[in-house]
């Protein structure tokens, strides 16, 4: 193989590499705090949900409760044109045509539910308890929108801080590239030697291409997220910062109070109990007010009345009384209880998957701080380590195969601080989000 193509090759692979880096640098920058901001806005998932709320909120009202009347006008006119023909038994026949009507009416209406068993004002409650279930809801969407947002985010910076590392081990790589190339022509070190140096600054180089591609679809998800032009660019933090170490106890009492899906199973029980409610409102007697007025006008060309007019006001009380209906009413409300019990029951499911999510997700974050110390310290070390060995690899005592481990070493340290890092963050982004700090965390800042 041509040495000169060999360099050439790889020269120019690591210039493209090297440009393409610099100029993801130059995009401009998006703050975690700003990608929250444009995903509350226009955020799909986030916008429908505040148009449920919005419906749950026109739903509220006293009318729709049953409480207000309803009122009606009408009024028409006809016309009739007739012809008629008729014989009595004594064989008299009399003869009519073109007999006109012509009739004219106006009326209003009113009719107002009095007291149907309470059914009204248990209705009511329900509506109240129907919004604040989507405003809790929509809480959730937010939350669940929120949580998503921050975690595309730093795997980004995770991704950004590993296409890094790889543009450092292309650096580390050609360095060893060009310190062969030139033992090769003075003779002290072997072709084996240099075609090795050459295949691993490709490797590298190869590598680098797929965390560009990494990133790329890491951004492209943030961007769906937030809304976004899919060919714009943004550039992020290239540090995860934590917050201040979250006590497992406050953690634990914000849950019960603030989680999401808590309340929702709570506000679910409630509402499948003001259901029970309702099936006994038919038992009760029904009284409805009722009146109407009406205006009727008709005129005639036959006969002999002219005109008959006649206006005036009805008005009166309806009552119902149910006796017996093959106990259906009975069955809806046994049903209706045994759903009550089951939603009670499922709010404490709830409550218990909750409170075992954060102890577990709460050990995992404690985990994860340690591991991010441990891999903190041991990057330090390996950092040193592949110093020394390129020295030690320049003079000539170590061999190049030595200097790849420790170089290998030295990138999975890389690695694993870097997960470690993100990891640990999803879990206290998971943590807030249990306990329905999320939102407020991230307004604070």
């Amino acid at each position: 193989m041509d040495k000169v193509k060999i360099k050439n090759l790889v020269f120019n692979i690591g210039i493209l590499l090297c440009m393409g880096f610099m100029a993801n640098g130059q995009t401009s920058s998006l703050s975690l705090e700003e990608a929250i901001a444009i995903g509350l806005k226009n955020n799909f998932s986030i916008q429908i949900a505040n148009n449920d709320s919005k419906i749950a909120e026109n739903n509220n009202t006293l009318g729709n409760a049953g409480f207000l009347p309803s009122l009606s006008i009408n009024g028409g006119t006809k016309k009739s044109v007739t012809s008629a023909k008729t014989e009595d038994i004594l064989g008299v026949k009399t003869e009519s045509s073109n007999q006109q009507t012509s009739n004219y009416n106006m009326g209003a209406s009113l009719d107002w539910t009095l007291f149907n068993g309470f059914g009204m004002f248990i209705k009511k409650e329900k509506l109240g308890s129907l919004q604040m279930l989507q405003q809790t809801a929509t809480r959730a969407t937010i939350e669940n929108t929120v949580s998503e947002i921050v975690i595309a985010y730093f795997a980004i910076v995770q991704l950004k801080n590993l296409l890094q590392v790889q543009q450092n081990a292309i650096d580390f790589s050609n360095s060893r590239y060009e310190l062969t190339r030139k033992k090769l022509q003075i003779g002290t070190t072997s072709e084996l030697a240099f075609l090795k140096a050459s295949t691993d600054l490709n490797a590298d180089s190869a590598s680098f291409l797929r965390q560009r591609v990494s990133l790329n679809n890491a951004k492209a998800k943030l961007k769906a997220l937030l809304v976004l032009d899919i060919n714009d660019d943004f550039d992020v933090t290239s540090t995860i910062q934590f917050n201040q170490l979250l006590d497992y106890a406050n953690l634990k009492e914000a849950l019960f109070s603030y989680n999401s899906q808590i309340n929702l199973a709570k506000q679910s029980a409630d509402i499948a109990l003001l259901d029970y409610r309702l099936t006994h409102s038919p038992k009760y007697p029904q009284v409805a007010f009722f009146t109407d007025y009406a205006y009727n006008h008709s005129k005639y060309n036959w006969g002999s009345t002219a005109v008959n007019q006649n206006r005036g006001p009805v008005y009166g009380l309806n009552l119902s009384v149910p006796l017996f209906d093959g106990f259906n009413k009975s069955r809806a409300s046994a049903n209706a209880r045994i759903e009550a019990e089951s939603s009670k029951l499922s709010y404490q499911q709830v409550l218990v998957e909750m409170e075992a999510s954060l102890w577990q997700i709460y050990n995992e974050y404690k985990n994860g701080l340690k591991l991010v110390t441990l891999e903190t310290a041991n990057l330090q070390v390996a950092r040193h380590t592949a110093k020394i060995s390129f020295e030690k690899f320049r003079i000539g005592e170590m061999s190049d195969y030595e200097l790849r481990q420790i170089q290998l070493s030295e990138l999975e340290a890389e690695n694993s601080l870097l997960s470690a890092q993100f990891q640990a963050k999803r879990s206290e982004t998971e943590l807030l989000r249990l306990s329905g700090k999320l939102i407020e965390d991230k307004k604070s800042k």
